[in-house]
């Protein structure tokens, strides 16, 4: 169900990845041609783990999938994505979730983040988490989701990330953490602003 690479944007770079921890698990990682020049990209992660949490998150791509089309306003999109996922999951199940629409013809960045890890903004030798502003689709039924909007310019990154890259552990058992992946990007951006 994962994009088998990562897509080609007329003036963007866009790099996707995932590993599964098992052979199958709650991760989302898509990407969608939405008109000739506006692309979503999904990156979310359904509690638990295995076949379950595996199902759930093949349900919500399709109903990703199945919705976009249909919603000009990210915001009305991610209410219905979470009546849905809401009224249609067990009990205390739940969903992070960023959606991100880009533009082949600016930099801009418009997302919605349900509960899931801030992005970070790494720009000009500065690296910035933004805000987790709503909370994970399915917890509350009439949750708000409120449109975010960055704008980059060339040589500017926007990292998107799930647990399994901070949750990743050493060999001497150590979690990666996230202070470690700021501490990385900011020195990345130390090397290219020099």
């Amino acid at each position: 169900l994962m994009p088998e690479q990562s897509p080609k944007v007329k003036g963007w770079d866009i790099w996707l990845f995932t590993r599964s921890a098992n052979d199958v698990g709650g991760d989302l990682l898509d990407f969608i041609q939405v008109d000739e020049n506006k692309f979503g990209i999904a990156v979310g992660d359904v509690a638990g783990k295995c076949l379950s949490a595996a199902l759930l998150m093949a349900k919500l791509q399709s109903t990703i999938r199945a919705l976009v089309y249909d919603f000009l306003s990210l915001e009305s999109l991610g209410n219905k994505l979470n009546m849905i996922f809401h009224r249609d999951s067990p009990s205390k199940i739940f969903a992070s979730l960023i959606y991100a629409e880009i533009n082949s013809e600016s930099g801009d960045i418009k997302f919605i983040n349900a509960g899931h890890y801030p992005p970070i903004i790494a720009r000009k030798g500065k690296v910035e988490q933004l805000d987790k502003n709503a909370p994970a689709l399915g917890l509350i039924k009439e949750a708000a989701f409120n449109k975010q909007l960055i704008s980059l310019e060339q040589n500017d990154f926007m990292i998107i990330y799930s647990d399994g890259l901070t949750e990743a552990k050493n060999e001497s058992g150590e979690f990666f953490g996230e202070a470690k992946l700021i501490e990385l990007l900011k020195s990345r951006q130390m090397m290219t602003s020099q």
